[in-house]
């Protein structure tokens, strides 16, 4: 098997199951490209509204016991699930190859405490033929939202989560990379992160809680009764925007939070490394309103800080974040795409220009941001050439600073044209064309195949 070339020119390759998958994010962030002003969905439910959803009330499940185990990754709970059945019969003809689990987990969370995370755990009914346990592939989800709806073992279980009064829509996309990873023959755990789902506010892309919940996934997932895993199963972590942060956060934290885990490679598609680069790139863009889902979860973390975003937030700002603070991201791409931060300041200037006139504010922030620690496993990093949502010599700066320390980084750049640049296509369309390659990549971890380096030629 051939290793890919570093920082290799890629080009985009369809399938029809991808394809297919690919649909339910396209119908989440479809009424973005209607023209018309977007009309601001309210927080919550209408008094009196009477709200349906096609999800089973799986309220029980998503509820954590009042005392939760000791141990980060212990399983406080799972129960058998069935995986949106309607796109692979549809589509291939086929079933989904493998059996589901719902299931329930002890991590840490961002403020220090442990919490209960939930997830997706994928056991292939195929044998494994290779030597040693079955591998194990953690999918790190890219952007869900802030409502405990958005969770993507909620959204995976049905395909396309719709839900009325308020409108919603969740869209199981994480299936994409879980497919490609199935089919090279890894099980897989699909993290929901802290907080969506369980109670709390999702601490959207910080970068502590998303590696632990990762890697507590794993712990969990190894550990789980009824699979052909093993402790020490030959582990990696995959994911793509907000997920692509969070599996490089994983690598960098594995050595000191998880070091008995036997990981030997990430795959870090479009990650956010740079929290005010990625915030000047998304404004004005489809995803403008993802920083209410930051700026929400920053307040969770650190309630201190409100002064500060009082400060600098106007009646119109602290709206949209009680607004988002419910919504998946289909409904506030809707309600906040294409707007400019500026309209949400006191003062008319962005939010990224907002947070480094509030020295606590930037702190925080800064905290979030990859690069500082090295990976002791070999790592991909993919970025778009055009890639509208997270910068591209971000990307090239985080595969810089790993190779700086020692770690070994294949950097990947897709050469794709910018075909509608603010409307997340130019963002999502590598996630598409490369998530096979990326398995492979990461199948050649666990054999043992000699990485490619892209280290001395970025």
């Amino acid at each position: 098997m051939r290793s890919p070339s570093a920082d290799r020119t890629t080009t985009p390759r369809g399938s029809t199951l991808a394809g297919a998958l690919a649909l339910g994010l396209v119908v989440a962030l479809a009424p973005v490209l209607t023209t018309g002003p977007a009309p601001v969905a309210s927080a919550q439910p209408v008094a009196g509204a009477q709200g349906s959803s096609n999800a089973p009330d799986r309220t029980a499940f998503y509820t954590p016991p009042a005392d939760l185990p000791a141990v980060p990754g212990a399983v406080i709970r799972s129960e058998p699930m069935v995986i949106t059945p309607s796109f692979p019969d549809i589509v291939t003809g086929g079933t989904l190859t493998a059996d589901a689990q719902r299931i329930m987990y002890r991590s840490t969370g961002a403020a220090g405490g442990p919490v209960a995370v939930t997830g997706t755990y994928l056991q292939p009914r195929a044998p494994w033929n290779g030597s040693g346990p079955r591998p194990l592939a953690v999918v790190t989800p890219g952007t869900q939202g802030q409502g405990d709806q958005c969770a993507p073992s909620k959204s995976m279980e049905v395909g396309l989560g719709i839900r009325t009064a308020p409108v919603s829509l969740a869209a199981g996309y994480s299936l994409i990379d879980a497919y490609s990873l199935l089919a090279e023959g890894f099980a897989v755990v699909v993290t929901d992160y802290e907080g969506l789902g369980t109670p709390g506010h999702h601490p959207y892309v910080n970068r502590v809680s998303q590696g632990r919940s990762a890697l507590d996934a794993a712990r969990a997932a190894v550990r789980l009764a009824g699979t052909d895993l093993a402790l020490e199963s030959p582990t990696v972590v995959s994911g793509y925007s907000q997920g692509g942060g969070a599996a490089a956060a994983a690598a960098e934290m594995h050595r000191e939070y998880a070091p008995e885990l036997n990981l030997v490679g990430v795959a870090a598609g479009a990650p956010p490394s740079d929290m005010l680069g990625t915030l000047e790139r998304v404004d004005g863009g489809v995803l403008t309103g993802a920083v209410g889902y930051a700026i929400n979860g920053i307040l969770q973390v650190h309630p201190e800080l409100r002064p500060a975003f009082d400060r600098q937030l106007n009646d119109e700002g602290r709206r949209m974040l009680e607004v988002t603070s419910t919504q998946c991201v289909g409904e506030t791409a809707f309600a906040y795409g294409l707007r400019r931060t500026t309209e949400f300041t006191v003062h008319g200037n962005s939010l990224a220009e907002a947070a480094r006139s509030e020295p606590e504010i930037l702190r925080v922030l800064e905290s979030y941001n990859l690069g500082r620690v090295a990976p002791t496993v070999p790592a991909l990093v993919l970025i778009g050439r055009n890639d509208d949502v997270v910068p591209h010599d971000t990307a090239v700066d985080l595969v810089r600073n790993w190779c700086a320390q020692g770690t070994v980084v294949e950097l990947r750049t897709a050469e794709l044209p910018a075909l509608a640049p603010g409307l997340v296509i130019d963002h999502a369309l590598p996630m598409l064309s490369e998530r096979e390659t990326h398995a492979r990549y990461l199948m050649e971890r666990v054999h043992g195949v000699p990485a490619s380096n892209s280290c001395g030629t970025v």
